[in-house]
């Protein structure tokens, strides 16, 4: 809506008080979406949210009273934008990138990353997030403040600035946050952070590349490039994290082998498993057989051979002559 009505040319009537409202309001508006956004994927976690708007407060806190003096009375970045493009992109790279997401690494490092509120590798490119569009919502402001009317363009200038910020701070989150969780080289964190400033300038040189062919691309071709490569961002960081994931359950399913393997026999454990296999064979192993005949006692034996014995003497007595 304030997209529209600046195209349509009603805040030219605004009182200036109203124009700065504006300013504010499309300076903030990403991170306030961003921390709704949060707010409804960990609707149990009220503890990460707390932290998620915190870091969003804090930076852009910290960026006004650290970095922006720096960056305009220390290294006097005004007088290279007028040195050419190049020095637009080597001021990028070895100033402004590595101050800014220098900020933004020592307050993830610092706030988040010793505490139980990082809790999963999720959590880290969502709190980067958070943090980085804290950053973001004082370099819009910086950047359309002078403007004493309120244009599209300083709507596409915030949302610019917010998709870049929110892609780099999710990688400095997500590196933070593997870190944690698992075990990474010496160089992993610095390695990282040097690519996060590399993807900084090389990102506003491709936004300020399409904004230099406005003549021939339309008004929001810079908001578009921004949009595609953060779009890149995002789904390359989704699929990092869902790896990382399923290797970590995978680790988790071998130790678990591993251990049963290692366990040490238990006594109670084989008693029962002799009973209950002594169980089965009893149940298996058919009973035996009735006898067939009453066996004769044994002093009925002994008569019929003493009689058997009498019989016979009698019998050879009475065959001698």
């Amino acid at each position: 809506m304030v997209a529209g009505g600046g195209w349509w040319g009603w805040p030219q009537a605004l009182s200036e008080t109203m124009v700065r409202a504006l300013h504010i309001g499309v300076a903030v508006a990403p991170g306030l979406v961003w921390l709704g956004f949060f707010a409804l994927l960990e609707r149990e976690d009220e503890g990460g949210r707390r932290v998620a708007f915190l870091l969003w407060i804090i930076t852009a806190a910290l960026y006004l009273v650290t970095v922006q003096p720096l960056l305009a009375r220390v290294f006097q970045l005004d007088a290279w934008l007028f040195m050419g493009w190049w020095a637009d992109i080597l001021a990028d790279f070895l100033i402004v990138a590595p101050l800014e997401m220098l900020l933004v690494y020592l307050i993830l490092r610092y706030g988040v990353y010793p505490g139980e509120t990082m809790r999963r590798l999720v959590d880290g490119p969502l709190f980067g997030v958070a943090s980085a569009l804290g950053a973001a919502a004082i370099v819009s402001l910086i950047a359309v403040w002078p403007n004493a009317l309120f244009t599209p363009d300083d709507v596409l200038v915030a949302g610019e600035r917010a998709l870049g910020y929110a892609a780099l701070g999710g990688w400095l989150g997500y590196a933070l946050a593997r870190n944690r969780f698992s075990r990474t080289p010496g160089y992993y964190l610095p390695g990282v952070f040097l690519l996060v400033v590399s993807l900084h300038a090389l990102f506003y040189a491709l936004v300020r590349g399409a904004h230099a062919l406005a003549f021939a691309a339309p008004l929001y071709s810079g908001l578009v490039t921004a949009a595609i490569l953060a779009l890149l961002s995002f789904a390359l960081l989704a699929w990092r994290v869902r790896k990382r994931n399923r290797a970590f359950l995978n680790m988790a399913a071998r130790v678990e082998i591993a251990q049963e393997r290692e366990r040490p026999p238990s006594l109670l454990g084989d008693v029962l498993q002799m009973a209950d296999a002594r169980a089965f064979e009893g149940a298996r192993t058919p009973p035996p057989p009735p006898p067939t005949s009453p066996t004769p006692p044994r002093e009925e034996d002994e008569l019929a051979s003493l009689k058997r014995s009498w019989e016979a003497l009698i019998a050879e007595q009475e065959e001698k002559p």
